[in-house]
């Protein structure tokens, strides 16, 4: 037996000191013989010196010792026969089946890679047509409020207002159609419309002091108008009393008609009376 030794400077030799975590990392290999001579060394440096790495290697010797030992497993001898029979059977089944034509060959291939996508895509196509049945109404109240403003912006563009001629109902509605809906249209020629527009007249030499009211009125298919509640009363009692005349005499607003809002329409109205002195500018 050729016994090879390995010389180590004492300075060197704290250094290659092996600790017990890293010798009880390297027994297994040392004892299948796997290390290089270096580490071999220093493993058995470690184990001259530390009783428990010793003791660690005596129960994996120990333990290996037991496995060898232990008697080799033995398959049941039915085990065979039935793997061969098994076999068989498959061998005789896919000889009795047919061969699958191209066209179900490309099926058999396209179809457990597509069939995720498809029903994905079967999924939201439902969804998006839940979603538009949903909101169709929306849309079509968009649509129709759209066209009615394109509408009223048109008339507007296409009728231009001339000083010199005196305003009719239907230049007035025309020119409040984005608005007609929710309030109706004073008739210009009315008696309504003169007595407002008189209380912002200045007087000269008269002193007209300032007055307001609120009042409800009920507004019909034809303009006419009815007075319905005085919310607040002006301090001048004749100043309600010619509201009322304003309202029997002639009519006070245009016809429904005219602007595309319901036959009867309850309209709460303030009704100011500005004092305007007579000034000049």
């Amino acid at each position: 037996m050729t016994r090879i030794e390995i010389r180590i400077p004492k300075s060197e030799i704290r250094n290659l000191l092996m600790s017990c975590q890293e010798t009880k990392r390297s027994l297994s290999q040392y004892m299948d013989d796997e290390l290089s001579m270096a580490q071999r060394a220093l493993v058995e440096t470690h184990l001259d010196s530390c009783p428990v790495c010793r003791a660690e290697l005596v129960e994996l010797r120990t333990m290996r010792n037991s496995l060898r030992q232990l008697a080799r497993p033995v398959a049941p001898s039915a085990l065979l026969p039935a793997i061969s029979d098994a076999l068989m059977i498959e061998a005789a089944a896919r000889r009795q089946s047919p061969v699958p034509g191209l066209r179900e060959q490309i099926v058999n291939w396209i179809e457990p890679r597509l069939m995720p996508y498809s029903v994905g895509s079967l999924a939201s196509v439902i969804l998006f047509t839940a979603m538009l049945v949903g909101l169709r109404p929306h849309f079509i109240a968009l649509h129709e409020a759209a066209r009615q403003t394109d509408s009223a912006i048109v008339i507007e563009r296409w009728t231009p207002y001339d000083l010199t001629k005196p305003v009719t109902p239907e230049d007035f509605s025309a020119r409040r159609a984005p608005f007609a809906e929710q309030s109706p249209s004073l008739n210009p020629g009315g008696a309504l419309a003169t007595l407002t527009g008189n209380y912002a007249q200045p007087r000269i030499g008269q002193f007209q002091e300032g007055d307001d009211m609120v009042v409800v009125a009920d507004v019909f298919s034809n303009g006419t108008a009815s007075l319905a509640d005085v919310v607040q009363a002006p301090r001048d009692r004749q100043m309600l009393a010619d509201f009322e005349v304003a309202l029997r005499q002639s009519t006070a607003f245009v016809p429904a008609s005219l602007d595309r809002r319901p036959d009867t329409m309850r309209v709460v109205f303030t009704v100011q009376k500005v004092d305007v002195r007579d000034r000049s500018f």
